[in-house]
């Protein structure tokens, strides 16, 4: 594993991390976290996500930062190092949350089609969600822009 990569997965993650957090905790109480996913497992009739897990949920960030890192990492020079690079992360980042969607939660396509919650839990979701893949993106090309650096 090369120190780039290294060193670029560690700023990633942490940012992600950062990012997750904050956002978080500025929308927790418009959300409702735990009496929207109560109704989340109510719907499916079976238990989709245990209220407990939304405890760990800032922990599973970081593997969920990791992961788009690993990702994204070999498009490095066609993103990071490009004109516009906030915008392609973001808008690439945004799809992903959008679509790629592992469950039906509130602000994803699976949430609107399987859930019954209202169209503004959805919707606060999804402006909580763009802001902050918005504020990550842009924090995070900022930080791998300001210098040039020798990973020899």
């Amino acid at each position: 594993m090369s120190k780039k990569f290294s060193y670029f997965l560690i700023r990633f993650t942490i940012v992600h991390l950062i990012t997750y957090i904050f956002i978080n905790v500025v929308f927790m109480n418009a959300e409702n976290y735990f009496n929207t996913f109560s109704q989340i497992e109510k719907y499916l009739d079976y238990q989709l996500l245990d209220v407990n897990i939304l405890r760990f949920a800032s922990l599973f960030q970081i593997f969920r930062g990791a992961f788009f890192a690993l990702i994204l990492f070999p498009f490095y020079n066609t993103i990071i190092k490009s004109n516009y690079a906030w915008l392609k992360l973001f808008l690439l980042i945004w799809g992903f949350s959008l679509i790629g969607s592992v469950a039906p939660i509130p602000g994803s396509i699976e949430g609107l089609i399987y859930t019954d919650l209202s169209l503004s839990q959805h919707l606060i979701a999804a402006v909580k969600i763009t802001i902050q893949i918005f504020v990550f993106s842009w924090f995070f090309v900022k930080w791998e822009n300001r210098t040039e650096r020798d990973y020899s």
